[in-house]
């Protein structure tokens, strides 16, 4: 029996390790942040029941450090979407899982293994002759459902990226909603839906 196991679970990981796109590397290495970024970025946030202006902010961040933003009033800054995002799709223990190639795209679902990531799934959709991620849609544990699609022009990361949600643990400052019902956030369901997309300039990682 024991044998036999051994067996099934060499056959799992070889299988697992097969199933990695053969460039996975080169992705790592394309968004690998050594230090820290920064970068400036317009925020246009689109929730129904919510005004909110476009903002355009300086955000600084240095490993081990509290993030610097500079703006003007309160930001709503999206947890996924972001530069760092990358590395904590890439770097961490997953199940690599191919799905399907349509002309010069793979797709992929990506499993955590990492009981302490936020996210428990993420359908990926990669450019293979960059290589780079353009679209993920990803499970979490606590904060809903993402759908991120990226833009890019000639740099290593996104110059804009595109975040449609749907979660039922949506919470904002009540001085930033303004006069905005809150009621009015959440649907029929209790969730909420929007879309929120940032626009970076000036991108320097270190």
């Amino acid at each position: 029996m024991k044998k036999i196991l051994l067996i099934i679970l060499f056959s799992v990981n070889t299988f697992l390790i097969a199933a990695q796109p053969d460039y996975l590397d080169q992705l790592i290495e394309r968004y690998r942040i050594e230090n820290g970024f920064k970068t400036t970025v317009k925020i246009n946030i689109d929730v129904p029941g919510i005004v909110a202006p476009q903002k355009t902010v300086f955000i600084l961040l240095e490993n081990g450090k509290k993030p610097k933003i500079k703006g003007e009033g309160l930001v709503l800054l999206p947890k996924k979407g972001f530069i760092g995002q990358f590395s904590e799709i890439l770097e961490i223990p997953v199940h690599w899982i191919f799905l399907e190639r349509k002309n010069d795209f793979d797709f992929y679902k990506l499993v955590s293994l990492d009981p302490k990531s936020d996210w428990v799934t993420a359908d990926v959709k990669l450019l293979i002759s960059e290589p780079r991620i353009e679209e993920l849609n990803i499970a979490t544990r606590k904060a809903g459902e993402f759908n991120v699609k990226h833009e890019y022009i000639q740099m290593n990361y996104p110059v804009k990226s595109e975040i449609n949600f749907e979660t039922d643990r949506f919470n904002l400052p009540l001085k930033f909603m303004g006069k905005s019902d809150f009621s009015s956030v959440k649907d029929s369901t209790g969730k909420v839906s929007g879309k929120i997309i940032l626009e970076f300039e000036e991108i320097e990682v270190f």
